[in-house]
């Protein structure tokens, strides 16, 4: 039975479609193949790079393996010939380890009890004072003069109202506590501020330059030294004003030259050493060495110098507003102690401020003891 011409090309077509198909495969297989070999080839390459920097790294690392071992060996010869030599990577290592160990003993010092006491002592009288708007319903206006509550009772006894009653004029005296926590940390630290920023200038002049310098300003400082400041204080006071600013701007400079004398005596310790002699032989300019070399190594006894001298402040503004001579435009503990004086058989109104100026000091001498007890290297705690 002969096949169809149509039957014919339908079996030709497939045959094509055969063909082509068997030649795609074997296009296919060979590229596969080619992309096989050249991954083999370039993991080979790789392995070989590899294995090429290991053996660099080798090399490298048996090469300073022997450098160290020719310097340990030199090491050994100069400490055993060399009287004194000490290494200088043991130094540097033991150094390390020292500062490790004093900063620790620097905070176990300040963990004193003492000093943690005085620390909380400060941070209660500084909370009082920036929150002072939220922890008393009366403002700063209702508790001082000029103004005078209407119905206000002096001297009243403690109530709901008035926890801790009231002082003169009716005014609330726990408010009043509170806000003169600002006050007293206002002067406490401004005076201070003023009088350590001059005498750590001119004391400084005064010990480094020394000669007809020294002597003048030292002349200067023994005829203040020869005026009680305090009486100082009263004396001017009343004749520029006696507002808080003007208080503390004369306390602050009527104390530079006790500070004078204090940064004047460090200044010449200091300036003894040698390294500062290096610097000047160097041809390092003056104020340079003052300031960069002399004065950082005078900080530690400074800074410890600042809370006896705030705590110093705090009682003799607190005596000066006892006396009347504060200002009464503000809350004032030592104003409210005064104030009492008008009836003294009212406990409250002398006992709660005095018992604050105290906390105040207090706190503050305790913290300087602490820093003191954990900057000085001469104390053996």
């Amino acid at each position: 039975m002969e096949k169809s011409p149509k039957e014919f090309r339908r079996k030709e077509k497939l045959a094509a479609e055969e063909i082509e198909q068997s030649d795609k495969d074997e296009v296919r297989r060979k590229a596969n193949l080619a992309y096989e070999q050249a991954t083999e080839s370039a993991s080979k390459v790789e392995k070989a790079k590899r294995m090429e920097k290991h053996a660099a790294e080798e090399v490298e690392q048996l090469a300073k393996d022997e450098v160290r071992r020719k310097a340990n060996f030199i090491r050994l010869l100069k400490f055993y010939l060399l009287p004194g030599w000490r290494d200088p990577e043991f130094t540097a290592m033991q150094n390390r380890i020292e500062m490790i160990k004093s900063k620790r003993r620097l905070f176990r010092r300040l963990l004193a009890p003492l000093t943690l006491i005085g620390l909380a002592m400060v941070l209660f009288m500084a909370v009082l004072a920036v929150f002072a708007p939220w922890l008393t319903p009366y403002t700063i206006d209702e508790l001082a003069q000029p103004y005078i509550p209407s119905d206000g009772i002096p001297f009243d006894a403690p109530s709901f109202l008035h926890p801790l009653g009231t002082t003169r004029f009716g005014y609330d005296l726990l408010g009043r506590l509170i806000w003169g926590a600002r006050t007293t940390l206002t002067v406490a630290a401004l005076p201070v501020i003023i009088s350590l920023t001059g005498g750590i200038i001119f004391g400084t002049i005064s010990a480094y330059f020394g000669g007809w310098v020294d002597t003048i300003l030292m002349r200067f400082v023994d005829f203040m030294y020869s005026f009680p400041t305090i009486i100082l204080v009263i004396i001017i006071s009343p004749m520029i004003g006696g507002s808080l600013i003007n208080l503390v701007v004369i306390w602050g400079l009527l104390y530079i030259p006790v500070n004078m004398r204090f940064v004047r005596s460090l200044v010449l310790q200091v300036k003894q050493n040698i390294y500062v002699q290096a610097a000047v032989t160097g041809g390092a300019d003056k104020m340079k060495v003052m300031f960069k070399h002399v004065f950082p190594n005078t900080l530690s006894p400074i800074i410890i110098s600042i809370f006896g001298a705030m705590a110093l402040t705090v009682l003799g503004f607190a005596s000066i507003a006892f006396l009347g001579m504060g200002d009464e435009t503000l809350a004032d503990w030592g104003t409210d102690i005064m104030y009492s004086r008008a009836r003294m058989s009212a406990v409250g109104p002398a006992f709660w401020p005095g018992l604050f100026i105290g906390v105040t000091a207090i706190g503050f001498i305790l913290l300087g003891d602490g820093l003191r007890d954990a900057l000085d290297p001469r104390l053996k705690i």
